[in-house]
């Protein structure tokens, strides 16, 4: 699993292909096509407008022209963060990748409130999946609609744990030696055993 993600990652497309509500700042000429309510060709100040998230995250954070809102789905989630109930919420249900939107809107948030909620959201819930990994976490899995990153922590716990059981399952096994290891246990008995019979004086080795 790599959380970053790359410029041929398949989820990275799925997240950079959503769209941010975004307020105009300044008049853009020619740029009204962007606002299907406007009445010219120009886009006029104070306008809002949604836009996708590849476009955004290429302007600088203090740019002139555009003013990044807070999706709804990090506002709902504020106050259960300040409750520390974030365990009951159904991630996926907001946003399937919840944190990975968060990550890439957080530069653009004046207010700071983004990274906060998506940091306090994963430290209250990581507990709760590491507890949902040790079970038999298909149904869980579906109960919980985890989030994209959480989904996979949760695949590898729970593939984790299931290696972890079968290793003490099998403490009555042997540990047996690999074959690299042992064919140069058998090279080494041979080049001892041609040295012996090299030493022997050559009486005792006509008698032989």
């Amino acid at each position: 699993m790599n959380y970053f993600p790359n410029y041929y990652s398949i989820e990275d497309i799925f997240v950079t292909q959503e769209k941010v509500e975004c307020k105009v700042n300044t008049k853009l000429q020619r740029m009204g096509f962007l606002d299907a309510g406007a009445e010219g060709d120009d886009l006029e100040p104070g306008r809002t407008v949604n836009l996708p998230l590849w476009y955004i995250k290429e302007l600088k954070v203090n740019n002139a022209y555009f003013t990044v809102s807070v999706p709804d789905i990090y506002k709902n989630v504020h106050k259960a963060v300040c409750e520390a109930e974030t365990t009951h919420i159904e991630l996926g249900r907001l946003h399937p990748y919840f944190y990975e939107f968060g990550r890439y809107l957080t530069p653009y948030d004046r207010n700071h409130v983004i990274g906060r909620i998506i940091f306090e959201t994963m430290r209250q819930r990581v507990r709760h999946l590491l507890d949902i990994s040790k079970n038999d976490g298909h149904m869980a899995k579906s109960e919980l609609r985890l989030d994209n990153i959480e989904a996979k922590l949760h695949e590898a716990g729970v593939r984790t744990n299931t290696q972890y059981i079968n290793w003490l399952q099998l403490t009555g096994n042997k540990i047996l030696i690999s074959e690299l290891v042992e064919e140069h246990q058998k090279k080494r008995k041979r080049e001892l055993s041609d040295d012996e019979s090299d030493s022997l004086p050559s009486s005792k080795r006509a008698t032989l």
